[in-house]
């Protein structure tokens, strides 16, 4: 395996990376919520449901494949406020 640097010539220690790639990119977020909470998370149906993160590249396969129980990153967006924010708009600006 190749042995990753950064740039100060500092190696990465693999073994303590976050298993959430989009956390290791974008740094935790809140402390209690995880993936399945974020608005960002979509499942794929086929033979079986596959969940993805509309922020990450999207490969059909199962290396992209996202956790919904995996600890939520900084660019987390909670699904219940989009909910309560949408519930006290007028309908007639719902739609845009």
């Amino acid at each position: 395996m190749e042995q990753i640097e950064l740039d100060l010539g500092v190696p990465i220690d693999e073994s303590k990376l976050d298993p959430n790639p989009m956390v290791n990119v974008y740094g935790y977020g809140p402390e209690s919520k995880r993936c399945k909470h974020c608005k960002h998370l979509f499942a794929r149906r086929y033979a079986g449901t596959y969940y993805k993160c509309g922020l990450r590249q999207n490969t059909n396969g199962a290396a992209t494949d996202q956790r919904v129980n995996w600890k939520a990153c900084s660019q987390f967006v909670d699904t219940l406020l989009i909910k309560q924010f949408n519930a006290v708009l007028p309908a007639d600006t719902k739609e845009c």
